[in-house]
């Protein structure tokens, strides 16, 4: 009994002194206060490029950082879920989240991601929400598609995505995207794809220059046609016929026919045709000779 109790109170005093050593850690940097369990090595990692990040971020969206930023780092989803504001609703898959209002970013450990892709992800979300300013929500397909390509957070599965969208019809309206995207967990993975290459379009037809001014213009306005036309000088139905050839041509079925995945799929079809095809001629001689051998073995026996 008393071995128990001395046990148990060397136990309790372990766990205290382990509790108190997990306590909260903040580390400041120029842009950021990045807080964490204490001795985290992802937050040490993280406020040693957190500051080149965001510079990245501002240099390419041309928003410079408005305050300091508060960086959460939870190492579970209890404690990631805890850190959110008051009747936040967060995405079950969510790794990473955004709070314009309240300069906040939450990150998750190991969520099998890349962490500093998550944040300038984040990052982007935060920068692109001062610039619209308070009270004016970013339209969703502007602020999805530069996260998406500002954090280099592309997949082959997206582009797949996007094709069979082409394909089969179900490319959904831009203007329509400007205002929100849709429920439907099938047709919202679509407005992702489509927001993505649809800036992508912006950027290499017009350049990255007049993309910048279309950004500038749509944040002050924050009328779609309006900054389209201050930026680019065309009205939206010529952009969107544009945009419509353009997904065609990246899209289409003649890409999709003469790509080199396409290519090597047929030259792995022929060649397994050709492969059967011989197996079964051999077959069929195999057959031949013992049908030949059979006869003369018949005819043998009668004479």
């Amino acid at each position: 009994m008393i071995r128990f109790i001395i046990l148990s109170f060397f136990s309790s005093m372990l766990f205290l002194a382990t509790a108190a050593a997990a306590g909260p850690e903040k580390i400041e940097t120029r842009c950021c206060t990045i807080e964490s369990a204490e001795g985290d090595r992802t937050a040490r990692f993280l406020a040693g490029q957190a500051d080149a990040l965001v510079e990245r971020v501002s240099a390419q969206l041309g928003i410079e950082p408005g305050g300091r930023m508060r960086v959460v780092i939870a190492s579970d989803r209890r404690g990631f879920l805890a850190v959110q504001p008051e009747n936040s609703r967060v995405p079950e898959w969510a790794a990473g989240i955004a709070w314009p209002g309240q300069n906040l970013i939450v990150l998750l450990k190991n969520a099998g991601g890349d962490i500093l892709q998550t944040f300038e992800h984040e990052v982007c979300h935060i920068l692109l929400a001062q610039a619209f300013g308070p009270g004016h929500s970013v339209p969703r397909w502007l602020e999805e598609g530069l996260a998406v390509m500002i954090a280099g957070q592309w997949s082959l599965q997206r582009m797949s995505t996007m094709s069979m969208a082409v394909l089969t019809g179900r490319v959904l309206p831009m203007d329509a995207l400007a205002r929100g995207f849709p429920a439907d967990a099938a047709r919202a993975e679509i407005a992702y794809c489509q927001s993505f290459y649809f800036i992508s379009f912006l950027k290499n037809r017009f350049g990255e220059q007049d993309f910048r001014a279309f950004l500038g213009a749509y944040s002050r306005c924050r009328d779609f046609e309006q900054a389209l036309w201050k930026a680019y000088y065309l009205r939206w139905d010529e952009i969107e016929g544009m945009w419509l050839d353009f997904l065609k041509v990246r899209f289409g079925w003649l890409p999709l026919l003469s790509s080199t995945g396409t290519l090597w799929f047929c030259a792995s079809l022929l060649f397994v045709w050709g492969y059967i095809k011989k197996k079964r001629a051999a077959r069929e001689k195999l057959r031949q000779w013992d049908l030949e051998e059979t006869g003369t073995n018949e005819n043998t026996t009668l004479q």
